[in-house]
């Protein structure tokens, strides 16, 4: 088969001839149809993100890539869920069910979480219980939505988004209008916060309420008029940015939540005042990854067509230039970029 490698950051190596993985008893093999590429890939990429599951060189073909959807052509012994012939999105994250965090409910924070990754190839192994089907009349490129969008309902439900409230949503890339839409579904009234004059075009096509270019209009003037003068009850912040955080905290009313939902790499530290937590009683809390009833309830959606998502993807590319399909994400040009191996 075909599959990416990388050697060191940047290096980048499209091989052929690599040998298709055997799945075990619990997994099943899948022919990639389509790929999202994933900030998580563009830093693995660059170097900044480096992932302890894929080292570089000879044991790295596949990448990190997760968000992915195929046709499954073998199954282990053990699978009963999937048949040959099926189409899947996998979930890629599998949590050991045992320790404390998931005692509790909180796969997405298990201690001996595992990763079923390698999806820059055109084939991948995945876990077999978490296969999860889609129709046919679903395109491939649309399924592969499915693991961002499940951490999206994750942090969304961690919003406890109320059809009354005010939302402010910063950053209007993929993750910033999956949460729109998510937040419209739920009923809230949306503000997208971005510096991106397609984003902002594209946030409004998705059902933002009012989106702000806010190199040129005053995001400030546009919260006081939809809140009362208070503040947006919500907060979420899809990008991992210091200046971003640091500026979109104190447009939160008193007593309401800020979401960090964008990781920050490399790592940083951000200068917050003690006092605006304290005397506003502000609940600052983050979303990572997602439970499993969240990809469930992201697999439904995509079925349902409850979420647009074509109008998302802006550029395709195949495998052999998987280099170009990275660097057009570092750049920040278009949004979603799938990749079909």
């Amino acid at each position: 088969m075909k599959a990416a490698f990388i050697y060191e950051p940047f290096k980048l190596e499209i091989k052929e001839n690599v040998r298709i993985p055997k799945p075990d008893k619990d997994e099943v093999l899948v022919k990639v149809r389509a790929i999202g590429i994933c900030p998580s890939d563009v830093r693995y990429y660059t170097g900044e993100g480096i992932h302890k599951e894929v080292p570089y060189g000879e044991d790295s073909y596949g990448l990190l890539g997760h968000e992915w959807s195929g046709e499954v052509i073998e199954v282990g012994s053990e699978v009963e869920n999937v048949e040959i012939g099926d189409y899947v999105a996998p979930d890629s994250l599998v949590p050991c069910n045992n320790c404390r965090y998931c005692r509790m409910g909180l796969t997405n924070l298990c201690k001996n979480k595992k990763f079923y990754l390698r999806g820059f190839a055109e084939y991948a192994i995945a876990y077999g219980p978490n296969a999860y089907k889609f129709p046919k009349n679903i395109k491939f490129e649309e399924a592969c939505f499915a693991e961002p969008l499940s951490c999206v309902v994750n942090s969304i439900r961690i919003a406890d988004i109320k059809p009354e409230d005010v939302i402010l949503i910063v950053g209007a890339g993929p993750m910033g209008l999956l949460h729109t839409q998510l937040a419209k579904l739920s009923g809230a009234t949306v503000i997208v916060s971005e510096v991106i004059k397609d984003r902002v075009n594209m946030a409004k096509q998705v059902g933002a309420d009012v989106a702000v270019n806010t190199v040129e209009d005053d995001l400030s003037r546009e919260v006081k008029e939809l809140t009362e003068g208070i503040g947006a009850d919500k907060v979420i912040i899809t990008i991992g940015n210091r200046v971003a955080i640091e500026q979109h905290i104190k447009f939160v009313r008193r007593k309401g939540t800020v979401i960090l939902f964008g990781g920050t790499a490399p790592p940083t530290n951000i200068s917050i005042d003690p006092n605006l937590i304290h005397y506003g009683e502000i609940i600052l809390t983050g979303a990572s990854d997602h439970i499993g009833e969240d990809y469930r309830i992201a697999m439904r959606l995509i079925i349902e067509r409850k979420i647009l998502l074509d109008p998302l993807i802006s550029h395709t590319f195949k495998l052999d230039n998987l280099a170009e399909a990275f660097e057009t994400v570092r750049s920040k040009k278009g949004l979603k970029v799938v990749v079909y191996p």
